[in-house]
């Protein structure tokens, strides 16, 4: 792997979400990589690039799509952050190889496809499930919008295609699902 390319690139994520005033935006994308780590230890450089960058584009955009599952929104979500992290890849003068191949994983983050789509859709889902479920129960339920979280809590879950990912955030999903039904 390298690492100098991966410091770059969680130097510009962190330093994006950062100026943008997006704090949790950073973590999330730290333990994404964190979480391609854990379910795949020889993930390749691409793969791990994708990891911090998938959701570059809410640091530029800001959070216009609110959570949205409309697949239209999701596709537009996918392709401004793939754009995102080609501008900053090619600024960087990498490999068009492993541009196009970061390109390609974003681009399907949200629904997954072939095995490191797959991989990376399952780090985002472990890294929401971990650091923002429980936080947006709490404030869905303060709005009154329970059932709206559950739909949302269901999707999110639903998007997880691995066993393993699916055993890891079995605890921080329940924890999110009480919190509605107190």
């Amino acid at each position: 792997m390298d690492s100098s390319l991966y410091k770059k690139t969680e130097e510009f994520v962190v330093n994006a979400f950062k100026k943008a005033n997006k704090p949790t935006d950073v973590f999330h994308a730290q333990r994404t990589a964190y979480w391609i780590k854990e379910l795949k230890p020889d993930a390749d450089i691409s793969l791990l690039i994708s990891g911090l960058a998938h959701d570059i584009e809410r640091a530029f955009y800001g959070d216009w799509k609110k959570g949205s599952s409309n697949p239209k929104d999701l596709e537009k979500h996918q392709n401004l952050s793939a754009l995102e992290i080609e501008k900053f890849l090619q600024k960087e003068n990498v490999d068009k190889n492993i541009i196009e191949r970061v390109k390609m994983l974003i681009a399907h983050h949200e629904e997954g496809g072939n095995e490191d789509q797959n991989i990376l859709c399952d780090a985002d889902c472990l890294a929401y499930f971990e650091e923002k479920a429980l936080r947006n129960a709490k404030e869905y339920k303060q709005e009154g919008k329970e059932e709206e979280m559950k739909k949302k809590l269901k999707y999110v879950f639903s998007r997880i295609s691995s066993l393993k990912a699916k055993q890891i955030v079995q605890k921080w999903y329940k924890e999110a699902l009480q919190e509605l039904d107190l």
